[in-house]
């Protein structure tokens, strides 16, 4: 291998590195409740993490993760506040917690009642949001996101829909938000349903707990990545620069 030859090999492998980013994916850092990461490509990389399946053994590639999708409907003439999730404040009440005039439904299979017992056992953190309604209003409504200890500590988090839509979004009833929040029994959330609305909540799961898994031989903590909902068709940026890549890229 000549000089010439050399220099550019170092080049590209300089640039390789400097995408590669391998540290990122495996930080595990104690993000609490309410985790304010940042996009999806820092997030979500693909890693050695598990795969949903629960059989013995490691995935080496993340599956996309399956949505939670749970639909509210408001059949009153007045906007009312819903609840989702919350399972040791609101398992056991009526409609979960939920006024009357508020119909709760698993769009994606089972029940919603369902849904809440198991995040009481399985918890999960969601990495990326889908919220949908034909009332266009509804979609500038503020989420809150709470957790209340035992101990007598109490958080909560404002999701102001109205400023989360998606630049890239071209359809008005849908935004698509990534907010990751960590779901167990204490957590819930709280928003208002407009008058004769339907809201439905699309919720993407990128890690779940399951003691299950771990004895079937696999990890507790099973990984998943959230799919890209909207960009997809995105040119690619390109950037000009008259600086010499070498000067770039060597150290």
């Amino acid at each position: 291998m000549n000089s010439v030859e050399k220099e550019l090999h170092g080049y590209i492998s300089g640039t390789e590195r400097m995408s590669g980013f391998d540290s990122y994916d495996s930080y595990e850092g104690d993000y609490g409740y309410f985790d304010d990461m940042g996009d999806d490509a820092f997030s979500y990389m693909d890693d050695d993490g598990d795969s949903f399946s629960f059989a013995s053994g490691a995935s080496s590639m993340r599956t996309v993760s399956d949505p939670y999708v749970i639909q509210y409907e408001n059949t009153t003439v007045g906007t009312l506040t819903a609840i989702l999730f919350g399972y040791n404040d609101n398992f056991g009440l009526p409609n979960f917690g939920n006024p009357v005039g508020i119909t709760i439904t698993n769009l994606q299979g089972g029940t919603y009642g369902r849904l809440i017992a198991q995040s009481n056992n399985k918890f999960f953190k969601i990495g990326k949001w889908r919220f949908q309604s034909a009332n266009l209003t509804q979609l500038s409504q503020t989420l809150s996101v709470n957790h209340v200890d035992a101990n007598g500590k109490q958080y909560s988090v404002p999701v102001n829909l109205s400023i989360m839509r998606d630049a890239y979004q071209q359809q008005s009833d849908i935004i698509d938000v990534t907010k990751p929040t960590t779901i167990d029994g204490n957590t819930f959330i709280t928003f208002p349903v407009l008058p004769l609305t339907i809201f439905v909540i699309s919720m993407f799961p990128v890690e779940v707990l399951s003691g299950k898994a771990a004895l079937n031989g696999g990890r507790s903590l099973n990984r998943a990545k959230a799919p890209r909902l909207s960009g997809k068709n995105v040119a690619p940026v390109v950037i000009q620069t008259t600086q010499n890549v070498k000067g770039i890229t060597k150290n």
